[in-house]
């Protein structure tokens, strides 16, 4: 049975070791050589908790490594998972990007125009796609910053209650400012859903 690793516990490296291998047809470029090229560069960085999967292609085969622990006393193994955690910014960003290319959608087009939801709200309704991509949406990191007194997880009609009744100030204004923002992201992911018609799992085929 799969597992998922505790986010905490475990990180997902991909690294480009087939540089330092070489390729040349005097090297006997052994599944045993090519691991302990890999174990040079990646034993140094486990000096604390935390574990590593990597995947090396060479010579058209492709070589499985994992080093570490993926929680306390359990190792990475070939069917871990890892909660990728803020990589997936990497794949809502792209997604924008192509979307953006294919004429889609545009970067100024303010989210409200998708998530139709939003066009009930106050300051929302003035932030942008490419605000949200570029953290520069006066959005705070998370909704629990902003309604300390909500508990549990934030369901859909909890976000969307949250967004409308967000109200920008000199410190969190749509395009003035860098404000990292995971709610943005998640709003995004959102936006790219509904222009689509289509889960995210299916946008990223």
């Amino acid at each position: 049975m799969r597992r998922v690793t505790n986010a905490t516990m475990a990180v997902v490296v991909s690294v480009a070791i087939a540089a330092m291998i070489p390729t040349t047809a005097a090297f006997a470029q052994s599944d045993a050589a090519i691991r302990d090229v890999v174990a040079q560069q990646i034993q140094p960085m486990l000096d604390g908790p935390g574990g590593v999967a990597v995947a090396v292609h060479v010579d058209g085969r492709t070589l499985f490594m994992n080093f570490g622990d993926a929680a306390p006393g359990r190792p990475v193994t070939s069917d871990a998972l890892f909660n990728l955690a803020s990589i997936g910014k990497v794949f809502v960003s792209t997604l924008l990007a192509q979307a953006v290319k294919q004429g889609d959608v545009a970067l100024d087009d303010p989210v409200a125009k998708y998530v139709t939801e939003l066009q009930r709200g106050g300051d929302i309704k003035r932030v942008t796609l490419g605000q949200l991509a570029s953290h520069t949406s006066g959005l705070t990191s998370t909704p629990q910053q902003v309604e300390t007194w909500h508990r549990g997880q934030y369901t859909l009609p909890d976000f969307i209650r949250y967004l409308n009744a967000w109200q920008a100030d000199d410190g969190h204004e749509p395009g003035k400012q860098f404000i990292y923002s995971n709610a943005a992201s998640a709003l995004l992911w959102l936006a790219l859903q509904r222009r689509y018609d289509m889960p995210i799992a299916a946008l990223q085929e």
